[in-house]
């Protein structure tokens, strides 16, 4: 079994992620995830593609990308008696 790619999309209820497969030894091709865990078998490798191709349209992608990072605020070097290595330490927990 070898994993030809992978999309995920961020919902309400979490991440929904759809694997694409191809099994050289069955000889199938399908698409198993989402939130439910679903399979989607595929006729062959270029189904497989139009499947990835429909789940790209309905605003999957291969990287979950954070709309706003998250900004950790720092304590004022000037008013902490740690060193400022020691503060970027603590910041990073």
């Amino acid at each position: 079994m070898k994993v030809l790619a992978s999309l995920r999309k961020q919902t309400k209820s979490g991440i929904s992620t759809w694997t694409f497969v191809h099994d050289a030894e069955m000889k199938v091709f399908y698409a198993v995830g989402g939130e439910d865990l679903k399979l989607i078998p595929a006729n062959d490798r270029g189904h497989l593609r139009e499947i990835y191709n429909n789940f790209i349209g309905y605003g999957y992608t291969r990287k979950l990308s954070h709309a706003t990072p998250c900004k950790q605020k720092l304590a004022d070097p000037w008013q902490s008696e740690l060193p400022l290595e020691l503060q970027h330490e603590l910041a990073a927990l």
